[in-house]
């Protein structure tokens, strides 16, 4: 506001004659001069004042005017921002920030990979055909399951970082388990065959290391076997040195009970590779978090997951508490069930696969003979160059005569292959001398177990049992008025969660969207504890006793009063007798 007002060249005239001046007119004048627009950015003074005091009276910092011109400068930076610069100064909530760190890194270009010297035709890359999760994830929705749009891309985006920089030869997206605290994504690959030879070959160098077991009940393992037993060796020597000082007493202890039972042998793991440790499965709680390697699967943990019925909580190293009590941790656990679902659920169209002896130029007959010869069930199929595929109207027959299950069935064993704990000598073995009856009566003969045996591969679903009254399998369509481009969904009644669809026999998925347990026919019934065993034999030293009255006392001890003398015989006896008739005769007197 102007203050002083002069009026230059009016001193000497009258003050009747003097014109007042007007403020507000003034005022507007000034105002409208510092809100002339500049000709470069089109602001002007007055507004820049204005945010610079608005900026000032909000902050109020001491000593303003030593840095007035740095308060100007940054209210002129904030409004004068570069064309280039199209983000917006929002706020941003620290998960998603948090879930942008995490999501970036997997944007960035692949790094190049170390030079070869192979051909680069002759480069065994993994097979990346079935993890377009977009054409899944429409194919999903046409069923009416699936994932968030932006999960399955970056679950995407993340499998193809993994299979760059893991051994791998194939990969697809398995599904999702849903647990407590967090869920789990799952990645089923197949390692390379070179993998699998080394994974085998540690694991068979870990089997054949010795193993040393002191006094103390210390286990030594690895390079320390030759220090042990040089420790020992040395501590039995003074031991030797020390027994002539030894007194008898104090008397040794007796030896403590040795346990006599002695458990069932285990069975051994499958291999990699093999059976249901054919393929490799990753996992990982959230987008944008490393994927971590399952360890393999084996026979007891499947066996006793089986038995318990426990919820999953997210966390890998979480011990799970059950009864009976499961040998591992979560991760163990979730990989028997991936085991289990896997094996139970995984199905493909009919004639989709085939055992391949046709094809490669062998005779059917021929591979039939051998395998009645060998006793053996095959293991492996590979994808039929000659498929066919059924109309639609096939793939909805509720007879389920036209899917068949494309994964090896679990013995109840834990095994896809049995084994056998108590082997029986081969029938090509000679009996050497002396071998007869004597000798087989002598020697205690194993227990002739009968072998576990499944379904084959790619038997049916047909023959699949039924549950009660529940059917495994419910079939229906995604259209009944658009039949060219509706899809044939199969859903697992055993395993709830558990989707195979088929575009008419040309592609199928299979897929799992569930919280890892079987379906029950009935209430969950833990396992029933064992009967108690007996400690010691019964008995009158361990039995309890009522404690005896004074009458029963009394006679105890007359009972065990001492017996009298038997009388003398001979001529002791006869003096003996005239005696005491000669005192008879007194007496009478």
């Amino acid at each position: 506001m102007i203050s002083d007002y002069d009026v230059q060249g009016q001193e000497d005239v009258e003050p009747s004659t003097l014109q007042i001046p007007q403020f507000e007119s003034e005022f507007n004048n000034a105002k409208t001069f510092l809100q002339k627009a500049s000709t470069a950015t089109g602001e002007n003074l007055y507004d820049h004042l204005t945010e610079v005091l608005n900026k000032i009276l909000a902050e109020r910092p001491e000593n303003v005017i030593d840095f007035f011109e740095e308060y100007s400068r940054k209210v002129k930076e904030q409004r004068f921002k570069p064309l280039t610069d199209h983000l917006e100064d929002i706020y941003v909530q620290p998960g998603r920030f948090a879930l942008s760190n995490k999501v970036l890194p997997l944007l960035k270009a692949l790094p190049p990979g170390e030079p070869s010297t192979v051909d680069p035709e002759d480069l065994e890359l993994a097979d990346m055909s079935q993890n377009n999760l977009l054409e899944l994830l429409y194919y999903l929705e046409q069923c009416g399951i699936g994932l968030p749009r932006p999960e399955m891309i970056f679950v995407m985006i993340s499998m193809r970082n993994l299979a760059h920089t893991k051994p791998i030869s194939s990969i697809r997206f398995w599904g999702k388990i849903f647990g407590t605290l967090s869920n789990y994504l799952i990645v089923e690959a197949e390692l390379k065959e070179d993998e699998h030879m080394k994974r085998n070959e540690h694991y068979q160098e870990e089997q054949d290391k010795p193993k040393v077991q002191d006094e103390l009940g210390l286990k030594i393992e690895g390079d320390n076997t030759t220090a042990a037993l040089l420790e020992i060796e040395k501590r039995n020597e003074l031991e030797g040195e020390g027994e002539e000082r030894k007194t008898k007493y104090p008397r040794t202890l007796p030896p403590e009970p040795v346990i006599q039972y002695q458990e069932p042998p285990e069975a051994p793991p499958e291999p990699s590779g093999v059976g249901v440790n054919k393929k490799v499965y990753y996992v990982c709680n959230d987008i944008g978090e490393p994927w971590v390697e399952l360890p393999d699967a084996n026979p007891k943990q499947i066996r006793v997951a089986r038995e318990i019925y426990k919820s999953f909580t997210g966390t890998l190293d979480a011990p799970v508490l059950t009864y009976p009590e499961f040998p591992g941790l979560e991760k163990e656990y979730l990989r028997a069930q991936i085991a289990r679902i896997t094996a139970g659920t995984k199905i493909a169209p009919l004639g989709y696969y085939t055992f391949g002896g046709a094809e490669a130029g062998e005779d059917e007959e021929e591979e039939e003979a051998e395998e009645a010869a060998g006793g053996e069930a095959k293991t492996s199929y590979k994808v039929n160059p000659k498929y066919d595929p059924p109309p639609l109207r096939d793939l909805l027959d509720t007879s389920m005569s036209f899917w068949v299950h494309s994964e090896a069935y679990i013995l109840p064993q834990g095994r896809t292959t049995w084994w056998n704990p108590n082997p029986m000598p081969e029938l090509g073995e000679e009996p050497g001398e002396g071998f007869g009856e004597e000798e087989e009566e002598a020697k205690p003969k194993g227990e002739r177990m009968e072998p576990e045996t499944g379904p084959p591969l790619l038997t049916p679903l047909s023959e699949d049992a039924v549950l009660e009254t529940v059917p495994p399998w419910s079939l229906r369509v995604t259209s009944e008025i658009l039949e060219n481009y509706a899809l044939a969904v199969v859903r697992s009644n055993i395993w709830p969660g558990a989707y195979c669809f088929s575009n008419q026999g040309k592609i199928f998925r299979n897929v799992y969207l569930g919280y890892g347990h079987k379906y029950m026919e009935h209430n969950f019934s833990p396992v029933p504890l064992p009967p108690v065993q007996q400690e010691y034999p019964i008995g009158p030293e361990i039995m309890e006793m009522l404690d005896p009255t004074g009458a029963d006392e009394e006679q105890w001890r007359i009972d065990h009063l001492p017996k009298p003398k038997p009388p003398p015989m001979g001529e002791e006896a006869e003096g003996e007798e005239a005696e005491e008739e000669e005192e008879e005769e007194e007496e009478d007197d």
